[in-house]
């Protein structure tokens, strides 16, 4: 059985990091520029905080304001490294005496155990019918802190815990980036030429290599992300924690929907959601979770035939306590 964890920032933060764009943006506003072009950014920045909630979307819009492929690169460059320098700064905040290893590889063995008893129940149940079989974890993220690494200190090929119905290993094979780290290979772009305002840059390499992901990793020669696209079409079981699912990643969530089409695999997102109901209304929750998984649906591009078919397999976990018991009391 081969299970996949596909990480956000939500990781981080759930560990105490700040690390969201907001957190950025107070500290890229400090930092003094001789620059117009710098300055007209943050000027941007700070008078539209919620056009900016998603970097990496609001930079391809932003694009429109650049007349060369210089003044892109001007802007593009400050900011990128200003993210770089700031997330070091948090990285090293972290604390790895405070995680519980042993807790870790648990969730990442059975993330299931954190969703309503009904869906445990039917995903131990689907999760039984490998029993005969391998079981591989794999963690793809898309952050460019090395908070995992540090976590599980071994690089690859992990024993992390016992199957379900039996005492075969679980190994976990390894993490990746996606998007690359702070200092090396950091990928911040958008999903495609849709997404990039000036339409004069939608046939210019220089800018596509730079901005838009699948032309950086390209360029980049890595092979990672046909690794990543390896995992996901090979995926028995995906969990997703802590990603926005923004427009910036859809190819990902059209490869994971082409997935659950040809093999009608299990999907634990987890969220905190927009809002979080006392369990006393759960029936708010409840449509809290409907919009979830709708909204996620749509990203895979499936029709609507194909939605209701393979619906009922995809769970949302609402603001569990899945990776928060990892650090010690």
């Amino acid at each position: 059985m081969k299970i996949l964890h596909i990480l956000g920032n939500g990781f981080d933060l759930n560990l105490g990091l700040k690390t969201s764009y907001k957190d950025f943006y107070d500290y890229y506003m400090s930092i003094e520029s001789s620059k117009n072009s710098i300055n007209n950014l943050k000027t941007n920045i700070s008078s539209n905080y919620k056009n900016w909630s998603d970097l990496e979307l609001a930079l391809g819009q932003y694009t429109e304001q650049f007349k060369t492929v210089d003044d892109f690169d001007e802007v593009f460059e400050d900011i990128g490294e200003q993210l770089a320098e700031y997330l070091i700064k948090e990285e090293r905040k972290f604390d790895l005496a405070e995680i519980n290893k042993a807790k870790f590889f648990e969730n990442l063995v059975k993330p299931e155990v954190f969703l309503p008893v009904a869906d445990n129940n039917k995903i131990r149940t689907y999760k039984s019918s490998f029993s005969n079989h391998t079981w591989n974890v794999d963690l793809v993220t898309f952050n460019y802190t090395r908070i995992i690494e540090k976590i599980i200190e071994d690089n690859k090929n992990i024993k992390i815990g016992h199957h379900i119905a039996n005492n075969v290993a679980v190994t976990l094979r390894g993490i990746e980036h996606i998007h690359g780290y702070v200092d090396d290979r950091m990928v911040l772009g958008v999903n495609d030429v849709s997404q990039l305002k000036n339409k004069a840059f939608h046939q210019n390499v220089d800018v596509l290599e730079a901005i838009v992901k699948q032309q950086c990793n390209i360029a980049y020669g890595h092979t990672i992300d046909n690794h990543f696209k390896t995992k996901i079409k090979q995926a028995d079981f995906i969990s997703i924690f802590g990603a926005s699912l923004g427009d910036t990643d859809n190819m990902w969530w059209e490869l994971i929907g082409q997935r659950i089409k040809e093999k009608n695999i299990p999907i634990i997102i987890f969220t905190r959601g927009e809002e979080v109901i006392s369990p006393r209304i759960g029936y708010k929750n409840n449509r809290t979770k409907r919009n979830m998984r709708d909204y996620f649906l749509k990203k895979t591009k499936l029709t609507k035939e194909e939605i209701e078919k393979v619906k009922d397999n995809i769970f949302i976990a609402l603001d569990t306590s899945m990776f928060k018991e990892i650090i010690k009391k």
